[in-house]
């Protein structure tokens, strides 16, 4: 028995995915494996699915499972699932309610699990259950990143394992969760990446004013080109490359004097 992380009930709690298991099941279908990545906890690289036990049940199974739904739903239709997406764009259909709930809940769930910003995401439980429509204090945004293209001799070493096409290009499914770096004061962004297609959580920091959040937006959008926001009365948007590949994203994550080390490790 413990509180819910989410409803605050003392109830018998269950493991929450930090991020769905249906990501982690196509990961493993496509032959890689299964996931490894840094927790920030343990401060290692681990393998296996990532998990948290602070859910209750009636959270997990019901309200949470079901904003699970809709983002498989979302994902699959947009062809995300792929193990070397190589599209320049394509088209997201959506419920912007349901996604933002979702994309908002993995958030969450990521910072539980790191033990860092917690207090960045608590204030949207309500929202996340649905208790509140309160959706000023964050925007969502969309992209793809563009694939990278291999040196040959890079494509004869990694070219089968990241499933580079003839032309050496790869876009690899890789999932993972993130702060974006060197955000300006005002907001910051979670990113969550699943394959080529990256959202970000852009959260105004409390106190904003509305011309304030507008003013933040611009340059938000200044900062990171490419990106496009969802908005909250369309069905369908159209998402296109940004100016990064998926090594790009990495760089700053992996590159942290604390991980280096442990990736470094890894790949010998």
């Amino acid at each position: 028995m413990g509180l819910c992380v989410y409803c605050d009930k003392d109830k018998s709690l269950t493991r929450e995915h930090i991020l769905p298991s249906f990501v982690y099941k196509y990961q493993e279908s496509n032959k890689k494996g299964k996931t490894s990545g840094w927790r920030e906890k343990p401060q290692k690289i681990i393998g296996g699915e990532a998990v948290i036990k602070d859910v209750c049940a009636e959270c997990n199974n019901v309200v949470l499972g079901a904003l699970d739904g809709h983002a498989k739903h979302v994902l699959e239709k947009a062809g995300v699932f792929t193990s070397n997406f190589k599209k320049s764009t394509l088209y997201l259909e959506y419920n912007y309610n349901e996604l933002s709930r979702w994309l908002l809940k993995v958030a969450y769930n990521s910072s539980r699990a790191s033990g860092k910003h917690q207090g960045v995401f608590e204030k949207f439980k309500g929202f996340i259950l649905e208790e509140s429509s309160d959706s000023s204090q964050f925007i969502i945004s969309v992209g793809l990143f563009k694939s990278l293209k291999l040196t040959k001799d890079q494509y004869h070493e990694y070219g089968k394992d990241l499933d580079a096409d003839e032309h050496r290009y790869v876009n690899p499914f890789y999932p993972r969760i993130s702060w974006a770096p060197q955000t300006p004061a005002g907001f910051s962004v979670k990113q969550i990446v699943i394959g080529a297609l990256v959202f970000h959580v852009v959260i105004f920091n409390d106190g904003i004013s509305r011309d304030e959040r507008k003013r933040l937006i611009k340059q938000y959008l200044e900062i990171c080109k490419g990106m496009s926001l969802l908005r909250k009365n369309e069905k369908k948007a159209k998402v296109c490359q940004i100016p990064l590949t998926f090594i790009d994203s990495m760089q700053h994550h992996m590159l942290r004097p604390e991980v280096e080390p442990h990736l470094a490790k890894l790949l010998t």
